[in-house]
């Protein structure tokens, strides 16, 4: 394209010529507005995908905070098998992931894997692997992860804690050991790996085959309990998948009931000490999952399994809930919800979707 100027100007015959000239087109181009980059945001109850595009595999997991970076680590299902309770088993080993922000997540791996190959393994393809914890011990500069471990074959008779060590958030990790919690040769089930703010490391858990709530210390290298359990005061028996956090120096508990995969309501309690005694405050679930249809009654489909204290937010925790699909553990969803405090009680209310800086209006800790 070309703008046409005319000009006319005398010749020499004294005749006016009209000469155009091409002169070239200079747009001068509107610069196109510029699309603010949407506020990231958490979805609950949604396909949430990680850095390549994948679903995020890590379920009934756990979070470290370690040196600026959030650390997800969950059960690895392995994609076209069903759960145990079929005959079929999903567990491939714990899935981690990393993140500095909380949205946005980078596939780590499989840091902790079944071994398919080698039947004789402890953690051969077979055996039940779940609800996997990390802490770091800074006195032995060691990565320490907690996992629920049943070995291939038997079922789900008698459960043991199964110990990994690794000297990197990101592994690998190496299996060390096994041992059977709360003072009881069936061992114990679900469970919570909490530190205290004096340092101290306790490991709150269902005791099998009574299925009494239990508490005990575990040593300062975190490789083994301290010495005896003792049965909580004011948590009932069949409390399952326990998250704990502390808040102005009282301890909150939310788990739920024991109805094996299937969705029930949520249960919570607060004590003044860690081993208690509780006082229960009821269901902390508010509102209902869309897309499930699933309110209080069946806590929006799932089952808690941590709360995720915020860095750098007072008093911030993030209650992090596994919708489970039984038939296909791999497509299991997430819903990640923040917690609040009303009159005493924490308070976990459906959104559909919210960031972090709900937490700057206002935090977990109500006035």
């Amino acid at each position: 394209m070309s703008l046409i100027r005319q000009s006319t100007f005398a010749g020499k015959a004294g005749r006016l010529l009209v000469c155009s000239l091409a002169l070239p087109m200079i747009l001068a181009a509107t610069p196109a507005r510029s699309q603010p980059t949407p506020a990231p945001e958490i979805v609950p109850g949604t396909i949430w995908r990680d850095g390549n595009g994948n679903s995020i595999n890590a379920h009934g997991g756990g979070v470290l905070f370690f040196e600026g970076t959030y650390y997800w680590y969950g059960e690895h299902k392995v994609p076209g098998k069903v759960d145990s309770h079929h005959g079929d088993f999903a567990d491939g080993g714990v899935h981690a992931y990393s993140s500095a922000d909380l949205y946005h997540w980078k596939d780590e791996g499989v840091v902790l894997p079944v071994q398919e190959e080698d039947p004789q393994r402890a953690l051969a393809s077979g055996c039940t692997l779940e609800r996997p914890k990390v802490l770091f011990n800074a006195r032995t500069g060691t990565f320490v992860m907690f996992f629920k471990y049943y070995p291939r074959g038997t079922g789900y008779d008698t459960g043991f804690v199964g110990v990994a060590t690794s000297a990197s958030p990101t592994g690998p990790f190496e299996f060390r050991h096994t041992f059977l919690a709360a003072d009881s040769p069936k061992g114990s089930g679900d469970f919570a790996i909490f530190r205290d703010t004096d340092g101290s490391v306790y490991h709150l858990t269902v005791r099998k085959p009574d299925r009494a709530f239990c508490i005990g210390k575990l040593r300062d290298d975190y490789l083994f309990p301290e010495g005896s359990y003792r049965v909580v005061a004011g948590i009932p028996r069949e409390t399952e998948a326990p998250a704990l956090m502390r808040i102005a120096g009282r301890y909150y508990l939310i788990g739920s009931g024991s109805t094996g995969w299937k969705p029930n309501a949520a249960r919570s309690f607060v004590a003044d000490s860690i081993a208690g005694p509780y006082e229960s405050t009821g269901n902390p679930c508010v509102g209902v999952n869309p897309h499930l249809g699933a309110g209080p009654e069946k806590t929006f489909g799932g089952q808690i399994s941590f709360l995720l204290p915020v860095a750098g937010k007072q008093d911030a925790y993030i209650a992090m809930f596994d919708l489970w699909k039984p038939e296909a553990p791999a497509e299991g969803l997430y819903v990640w919800l923040p917690v609040t405090l009303a009159n005493g009680k924490p308070v976990v209310t459906w959104r559909d979707r919210w960031s972090l800086s709900s937490f700057e209006k206002s935090s977990a800790r109500i006035e």
